[in-house]
């Protein structure tokens, strides 16, 4: 067994940064020479002074390098060292220009004034006192979090984690930490159930302990929701998956699971296992709806109608708008207009082409008649964008309508508009129905009076909520809601190419393209992932912007169903920046990427106190050595290095990311590599977000199994049987 060496240095070139896990390439400065080291470096940075602790090793193509296990960070010594020390981006508010000063006022004593008099800061030029007490506190903070990635670095915890125990922590966290790892679980953001039972085995933990047997059932019940959508799994499911993922005695998990259904720790309705939030988001959703379906006239055979309005009312008023607009309805089309005018709650579902939009026109322009109050929204804001401004009416983001609030409690925000403070408005459209989870659609039922009208919008055709619930599928399948599906094409939007394949597609049929001149959806057939790349890369750069007139920048989007591999979002990414951007000379080192003035990002989580949501696309238009801006909507806002996890690249976006949002030209890459995720309604939602171009580049064999395979995967939710059952 090989001996455990040292190896000590200056960090040079940061080669490679996961972020996920923290794995890193990096270039040591050390007295032998430039080594290359691969290990696990959460907070590695260029400048550090570190000594590494592991293997010397050979890599068939790169030679030699040293594998570490384990490493320190060492105090710098020297004035270089210190240099880059501060400059490194562990402390915030100190970049090269600063780190300078502070090292030309203080020298070889810098970081003992840091330690021990920091007030002595005020004396560098350009440092007041707003800057300071964010330099001071950010050093305090740095040292307990560089014990803390030491003390738990062997746990994969990454920086950004180890910034989350410290913020619920404090300075207990190596204490918090050693009794009960399994409370990181629910204390700390991006801490699931494995990271915190590989720390509690190490500390010796009982394997066939209450502790750990609880954690294990709520995580099973927290990555149904999470990755599979799931509202609640049933007893027998919960306990197979506990068991395999615990590996104890199948007595102690039902044991276990039973004592906590009776404490009310899981919610147990007909060996349903819920946790207690999401039983209470699908009861209350069911509640709210149950009672809009029930103010009916029971004098109009039982149909579930407004009584304010009557038959030759609305005819009346359609009568009216086809003379004077001119607009000639589909059969189906007006009896999605009676429909909204006479029920309380209604649906309103179809694909591209089939005039959606023009209906709601006309639903908006029939409650204006009346002189009623209109809202419009959407669950994102490019959403609400796309749905622009109907009738005069201009649509807003679900969190805008709801009047969304920044706290400081674990959720980070609140909603003004709820129960007690409802919407004030006599008529509600949300568009885009089928991105809205149970969680956000209770709280959007529940601000919303009793005598207001309500009409979702959207296409169940298209992928399902990111978050946790079925909803829009689940509403459609009820029998008491009145439901309007548009499915006519009309001859304008039956000439896109893009809105006929995309019903090919819905009714399994693999499309087929002539790739002629005047089509506007094409198909270039590469069955090599890397020509692929290559091909994509030249279309978005060169090829599209000469024969269409694309701005590459903010007219294309690729959009791929997968993260990983040569097509995924993270290569493509990479790639796609050097060639759109590679020139930008300003960068800013991120924990995965680096960041370039002009850069296009998009945000990857809910940030309440910024005003950005998960899915949002900005430009980077200023960037510094420990900040950048994104603009969103002529709307800066600013990101230290710290919070650079939210943002990523966005040349290159997931087809999840992408719902909602409409582009002028997708390119979508189909490839055998895929296979994994590739579904129907997948490759339907990319094809849809294009507005006037879309240009698939792959495989034929990959498509036709898209197309063919329609087993989308079904999601455990009681919603459409409680609203019955109502």
């Amino acid at each position: 067994m090989k001996k455990i060496e040292e190896l000590k240095g200056t960090v040079g070139t940061l080669t490679y940064h996961n972020a996920d896990n923290g794995y890193s390439i990096l270039q040591l400065d050390a007295d032998i020479g430039v080594i290359t080291c691969v290990g696990i470096a959460p907070n590695m940075r260029k400048g550090l002074e570190v000594t590494l602790f592991g293997k010397w090793t050979r890599h068939k193509r790169f030679g030699h390098q040293f594998a570490f296990e384990a490493y320190e960070i060492v105090r710098p010594t020297t004035i270089n060292g210190i240099m880059r020390f501060l400059e490194s981006g562990l402390i915030r508010n100190i970049g090269s220009v600063r780190a300078k000063s502070i090292v030309d006022t203080f020298g070889l004593d810098t970081l003992n004034i840091l330690d021990n008099d920091p007030g002595k800061l005020s004396e560098v030029p350009g440092i007041g006192v707003k800057t300071l007490n964010k330099i001071i506190e950010s050093w305090h903070e740095q040292r307990y979090i560089r014990d803390l990635v030491l003390f738990l670095q062997e746990y994969d915890i990454t920086l950004g984690m180890a910034n989350r125990i410290y913020k619920a922590y404090g300075a207990e966290a190596k204490k918090r930490v050693c009794e009960n790892p399994y409370a990181l679980i629910d204390d700390v953001r991006g801490i699931g159930f494995v990271k915190a039972d590989a720390i509690a085995v190490k500390f010796g933990f009982d394997a066939q302990s209450y502790k750990r047997i609880k954690a294990g059932l709520t995580y099973a019940l927290q990555e149904a929701a999470s990755a599979d959508g799931h509202t609640y799994l049933p007893k027998k499911n919960l306990e197979s998956i506990a068991s395999k993922l615990l590996k104890v005695d199948a007595e102690q998990i039902v044991y276990t699971l039973d004592y906590c259904t009776g404490e009310k720790i899981f919610i147990n309705e007909d060996d349903r296992i819920y946790l207690p939030y999401l039983h209470r988001a699908e009861k209350e959703v069911a509640q709210c709806l149950s009672a809009k379906i029930k103010r009916y006239d029971v004098d109009k055979n039982d149909n579930y109608q407004n009584s304010d309005a009557t038959d030759k009312e609305v005819d009346d008023f359609i009568a009216y708008y086809q003379e004077k607009i001119g607009w000639i309805g589909a059969p189906e089309q007006l009896e999605a207009v009676r429909c909204a005018a006479k029920n309380n709650f209604f649906i309103l579902t179809g694909g591209p082409g089939t005039g959606k939009t023009t209906v709601l026109q006309v639903i908006v322009a029939y409650f204006r008649h009346l002189d009623k109050k209109i809202e419009l929204a959407a669950p994102t804001g490019r959403a609400a964008a796309r749905m622009g401004s109907i009738s005069g009416v201009d649509a807003r983001t679900i969190h805008r309508l709801l009047e969304f609030r920044p706290s400081s409690g674990s959720r980070g925000f609140h909603f003004a508009k709820c129960a007690d403070n409802p919407i004030d408005a006599d008529v509600i459209i949300l568009d885009e129905t089928s991105m809205v989870d149970i969680l956000l659609m209770k709280n959007f039922l529940a601000a919303i009076k009793h005598d207001t009208i309500l009409i979702l919008v959207g296409d169940f055709n298209q992928l399902p909520s990111v978050g946790p619930g079925n909803v829009l599928s689940d509403l459609i399948a009820c029998p008491l809601i009145p439901h309007v599906q548009l499915t006519k094409i009309f001859r304008q939007s039956a000439q896109s190419r893009i809105v006929a394949a995309a019903h090919e597609i819905i009714r399994g049929i693999v499309p087929k393209f002539n790739n002629a001149a005047a089509d506007n959806c094409f198909f270039m057939i590469d069955e090599n992932p890397y020509t692929c790349l290559e091909t994509i890369v030249d279309l978005v750069k060169r090829r599209l912007p000469v024969r269409y007139g694309l701005d590459p920048m903010t007219d294309i989007q690729v959009l791929s169903p997968m993260h990983k591999g040569i097509l995924g979002t993270i290569n493509m990414n990479y790639v796609l920046q050097a060639a759109l951007n590679g020139d930008s000379k300003k960068i800013s080192i991120g924990q995965q990427y680096k960041f370039k003035l002009g850069d296009r990002v998009i945000q990857t989580k809910n940030n309440y106190e910024s005003g950005v949501f998960n899915g949002d696309i900005g430009f980077i238009t200023a960037i510094s050595d420990d900040a950048i801006a994104v603009t969103y909507d002529k709307s800066p806002v600013f990101y230290e290095v710290r919070d650079f996890d939210q943002i990523t690249p966005a040349y290159c976006i997931s087809i999840h990311k992408s719902q909602g949002s409409e582009f002028k030209a997708v390119v979508i890459p189909v490839s055998t590599q895929h296979f994994i995720m590739l579904q129907r309604n997948l490759i339907y939602t990319a094809l849809t977000r294009a507005r006037e171009l879309c240009v698939f580049v792959g495989s034929q064999l990959a498509l036709s199994a898209t197309v063919r395979n329609n087993k989308a995967l079904t999601r455990n939710s009681h919603l459409r049987e409680l609203i019955r059952e109502d």
